[in-house]
Parts: C-alpha cells; sequence; structure tokens
C-alpha cells in the first residue's frame, strides 16, 4: 500500500501536466486570437489616422486652389476699374473686390488652421506607425512561441500519457480506481496533504486518529469533508 500511495502522488503529478497541455490546446488558440484582434485594432488605428492626415492635405489644397480662383478674380475686376465709364460701375466692382478680399481671409484662416491640424495629425500618425510596428513584430515573435508550442503539444502529450500508464501499472487497482473516481468529482488534484492539522484540500480538521493512520500509510484515508485522499 505504501508503493502504491507514494505512487500516487507521482501519477497525480503527470496528471497535472498532463491537464495543464490540454489546457494549452484551448488557451493558445485564444491567445492567437486575440492577438490578431489586437493586431487589426492598431492597424485600424493607424489606417484610420492616416486617412484623417490625407483629407487634411486634400481640404489645404482645395482651399489653396479656391484662393487662386479668387485672387484672379480680384485681379480682373481691378483691371476693369479703369474702363469703367459710371461711379455706379466703379462702386460695384469695388464691392466685388471688397467681398472677394473677405473670401481670401477665409480661405488663409482655413489653410493656416488645416496645415496646424495636419501637423498634429502626422505626429499622431508616426505614433500610430511606431505602434503598429511594434506591435507587428511583438506579435510575430509571441505567435511563433505559440505556434511552435501548440505544435508539439500532442507529442508531449503521448508522452505523458505513457508515463502514465507506466506509473499506474504501480498502483493496486483498487487505489487507482478511487483515485479516478475522486479525480473527476473534485475536477482537480485528488490527494492532498494535511496542513497544520487540516485538510489540504477544503481545509476541514482531520481527527487525531486519522492522521496518525495516514502517516502510517497503510490504507487510503479520505477527508470526510471534501473526499479527498
Amino acid at each position: 500500500m505504501q508503493e502504491s500511495l507514494m505512487t500516487l502522488l507521482d501519477l497525480q503529478k503527470i496528471d497535472q501536466a498532463l491537464r495543464a497541455l490540454e489546457q494549452l490546446k484551448v488557451n493558445i488558440p485564444d491567445q492567437l486570437e486575440a492577438m490578431r484582434i489586437a493586431q487589426a485594432e492598431v492597424e485600424q488605428r493607424f489606417s484610420d489616422q492616416k486617412d484623417q492626415v490625407e483629407s487634411s492635405d486634400k481640404d489645404r489644397r482645395q482651399h489653396e486652389r479656391d484662393l487662386e480662383v479668387v485672387q484672379e478674380k480680384i485681379v480682373k475686376y481691378q483691371s476693369q476699374l479703369h474702363s469703367v465709364k459710371t461711379n455706379k460701375e466703379y462702386d460695384a466692382l469695388q464691392h466685388e473686390i471688397q467681398a472677394e478680399k473677405g473670401t481670401i481671409a477665409v480661405h488663409e484662416d482655413a489653410i493656416l488652421q488645416l496645415m496646424t491640424d495636419a501637423e498634429e495629425a502626422s505626429e499622431a500618425l508616426e505614433a500610430a506607425r511606431v505602434e503598429m510596428e511594434a506591435t507587428i513584430a511583438r506579435h510575430k515573435d509571441e505567435s511563433s512561441k505559440l505556434e511552435k508550442t501548440l505544435a508539439s503539444v500532442d507529442s508531449d502529450i503521448a508522452v505523458k500519457d505513457d508515463e502514465r500508464q507506466r506509473k499506474a501499472r504501480r498502483v493496486e487497482a483498487r487505489v487507482i480506481n478511487v483515485y479516478n473516481r475522486i479525480r473527476r468529482t473534485v475536477r482537480g488534484v485528488a490527494v492532498v496533504p494535511i496542513k497544520k492539522g487540516a485538510c489540504g484540500g477544503c481545509f476541514n480538521i482531520i481527527p487525531l486518529q486519522a492522521v496518525s493512520e495516514v502517516r502510517l500509510m497503510t490504507r487510503l484515508i479520505l477527508c470526510q469533508g471534501c473526499g479527498r485522499i
């Protein structure tokens, strides 16, 4: 019995390792998907910022073209001032010139504001680019490691399964059956130590008589609280 109980501890370590390996088959794809989503988000932020810069440049160029058109109009009106024959015509041209000068001020203010906005947007674009490239590089390295780990999980499980079978053969059939039943019930650790007179699983106090029997290792002692060995 003593050998079976000692081997049971080794078996539990193997089972815990197997459980961790099986969990990797779930966790790694989840991690890879999370990285893919995070990378897509940072790429989208870069793309949105790039669109903003391009839109600002486009608006500025449009204002510059409109400004040129207005300036040409003013030159045209000013040349016509020399050929008008009545005060009414002269006043009308002066009114048009003043109106166009007001339009010039609007375009110039818009161009200055767009230049300021473009500078800020370009700085934000550069920050977004640095973030995106760093994220891509980091994810490339991390995903490569995760995929390598995932690729070896099945073979690692096979090795651990073989080790488990060899260990299980050294445990009495009755003991291994109880162990397996408890593992299914508690979904985890089936064998726990006594810590300060209490069960290491549920922390219920263990009677002194039971503690003494545990030390003897002549039979299975189950916790009356949680049912663990």
